[in-house]
């Protein structure tokens, strides 16, 4: 059995990922993984992502990690008192790990594990940059310069396939465009 404040990786704990977020803190729902292989989705997630970028700009701040179902109902309850879409997709962005449904199937088929984060006082594009360039994601989500990343890991599959998620004209969400590396790159290298 994993504790919350056991070490996932060198600088992060299982509490870092499984406690953060609006609607965790909001709530404090009891938000942990039942699938062991969840738990080890969220050690890789930080030794091959989070660590990383930890080490190149210092403290970094995760705004919204691992999602259980009881924390998607949560999350989707707030966006609505709010007016707002919620912004969580469970079954395509990762932060429900390797969690089953009700049903028994995973919730997210793409494995892996997501967290979102940013680095303070560092712009958004810069760090993403730099992680395109020297680490192994399997997808990554920028929003903007001063917007969190998401970004997720998974050791069976890197795809590196980054979405520029642009806000819709009346500001419910977001229209993805999906670019690889080398094209991202291209169009955002400073």
């Amino acid at each position: 059995m994993h504790q919350l404040d056991q070490p996932c990786s060198k600088h992060f704990t299982y509490r870092q990922l499984i406690e953060c977020g609006e609607t965790w803190q909001s709530s404090s729902i009891d938000n942990l993984p039942l699938d062991e292989q969840s738990w080890q989705a969220l050690a890789d997630l930080a030794t091959h992502i989070l660590d990383p970028v930890y080490e190149q700009f210092g403290g970094l701040e995760i705004t919204y990690g691992f999602c259980s179902p009881s924390l998607a109902t949560a999350r989707k309850k707030l966006a609505k008192e709010q007016g707002v879409l919620p912004s969580i997709y469970p079954t395509l962005d990762q932060h429900s790990c390797l969690e089953k449904n009700k049903k028994g199937d995973i919730i997210c088929p793409r494995g892996g594990a997501a967290c979102d984060f940013h680095v303070p006082d560092t712009s958004s594009l810069e760090v993403t940059i730099w992680l395109v360039k020297q680490l192994p994601f399997d997808r990554l989500y920028f929003y903007g310069h001063d917007k969190p990343i998401h970004v997720s890991y998974n050791s069976g599959s890197q795809s590196a396939a980054i979405s520029i998620m642009t806000p819709k004209t009346n500001g419910q969400g977001y229209i993805p465009r999906t670019l690889s590396s080398e094209r991202f790159l291209e169009q955002f290298q400073l």
